[in-house]
């Protein structure tokens, strides 16, 4: 039993939790404006267009500031330094954001979200990779990208309206703001700046990034091809999410109760399959993993604009199809970090955020509307697939970078050579 306990009580476990319930958090308190809207645009005397103002302003801060405390947190060599304080400060503006008096109060305070919630996912997924033994890297980063499905796709509806309905929106935000707060004090306590938990990790070490190091994230093929797959598949995902719901009940006729449920099978698929498919790649390898599961995420839309069946074959297709989220921890983290000097890791991560957010987050689901207008609410469902199909075609050019096959390679050239 105590043997059992001390495997178990890591600091690779530790890391793990910490930054599961980080990113987690962060999804809750981004999610909760769009529940909560609902109840707030009232009062507030907002229309759909200012909501969708509030949440491109948090996507257009989020994808800028990423990149810019990523990139500082390997430059100043901590990832500590930077997570604690924007952990505080994304939780106040939850608070903020429930004392909003107006549309220009939740713009700013939202916008001031986005600014400090951008760098969370590259700094904690850089933290982990440090971390990570080999065997279990895929399945540690996939398993800190569910948070955002299971904590922010899941709980959050169910917690913030039940809230809402029994007290208000105010208090919902309060509220939602303090998981933050909590998770601020414990990282200050618990967390310490990564050390690679092997000797080498692609023969590099995690140390404070220099300048060579830096510029080689611009001249890393993989790091490219990441950040086109990124642009893709953030088309597939805010495409598909956006216009989902409206197709269902709209073209399908479903109840918006039923589209919920219908909805709720994809946020379970994606929790699921974000932990699956990166643990999948631990043994079979990054690149083909990446392309097996670009080719099954193009079903989902394809089958759901197609398919006109019940609610339960609805719930089905979208439980077993909807893979793509787990694909994302492949080229937004476990590529691009296994490619690089770790010391710019959360540099690399933070890129393939800021042009995914960019081109798939903002431009994509705009250009998406427009389609619907003209030729009907299928067409979204069919440029969200199109887009899974680039990535599938691009992961054909990556280079593959999954330990388990680095050691293949290198012992068949050694036998080779013998």
């Amino acid at each position: 039993m105590n043997k059992i306990k001390q495997k178990f009580l890591t600091y690779e476990n530790g890391i793990l939790l910490m930054m599961f319930f980080t990113w987690g958090f962060v999804f809750m308190e981004r999610l909760s404006v769009s529940f909560l809207f609902p109840f707030f645009a009232p009062e507030l005397k907002l229309n759909n267009a200012q909501l969708g103002l509030i949440a491109s302003v948090l996507g257009v801060t989020w994808a800028i500031s990423g990149w810019i405390f990523s990139s500082t947190s390997d430059l100043i060599g901590s990832r500590k330094k930077v997570l604690v304080p924007i952990t505080f400060v994304f939780s106040i503006c939850s608070f903020l954001s429930g004392a909003a008096k107006s549309f220009v109060n939740m713009l700013l305070v939202r916008a001031l979200m986005g600014l400090s919630e951008g760098p969370v996912l590259p700094i904690a997924q850089a933290a982990v990779t440090a971390e990570s033994s080999s065997r279990r890297r895929g399945f540690n980063i996939g398993f800190v990208q569910s948070a955002a499905s299971l904590i922010g796709a899941t709980l959050t509806p169910l917690i913030v309206t039940v809230i809402a309905m029994n007290y208000s929106w105010r208090t919902a935000f309060y509220i939602v703001g303090i998981p933050g707060l909590v998770m601020t004090f414990i990282l200050l306590k618990y967390m310490r700046e990564p050390k690679v938990k092997e000797p080498a990790l692609q023969g590099q070490v995690h140390t404070k990034a220099s300048w060579a190091d830096y510029r080689k994230v611009f001249m890393h093929r993989n790091v490219w091809l990441c950040v086109v797959i990124s642009a893709f598949f953030m088309t597939w995902l805010f495409v598909f999410t956006t216009f989902a719901p409206t197709f269902f009940v709209e073209a399908d006729h479903f109840s918006a109760g039923e589209m919920g449920l219908i909805m709720s099978a994809v946020g379970l698929g994606n929790f699921l399959w974000t932990i699956i498919i990166p643990t999948i790649s631990d043994k079979l390898g990054r690149k083909p993993t990446l392309i097996l599961f670009s080719f099954v995420a193009i079903l989902s839309p394809l089958l759901l604009a197609t398919v006109h069946g019940s609610l339960a074959v609805m719930m089905l297709i979208s439980l077993v199809t909807t893979v793509g989220n787990g694909v994302f921890p492949l080229f937004m983290v476990i590529i691009p970090s296994e490619s690089l000097p770790l010391g710019v890791a959360a540099t690399a991560i933070s890129l393939t955020q800021l042009i995914g957010e960019l081109v798939g987050g903002t431009i994509a689901p705009t250009l998406a509307g427009i389609a619907a207008d003209q030729f009907g609410l299928s067409a979204p469902l069919y440029i969200a697939a199109a887009g899974a199909l680039v990535c599938a075609l691009v992961g054909f050019g990556l280079k593959e970078t999954a330990p388990i096959k680095q050691r293949v390679t290198t012992a068949s050239t050694e036998t080779a050579i013998q």
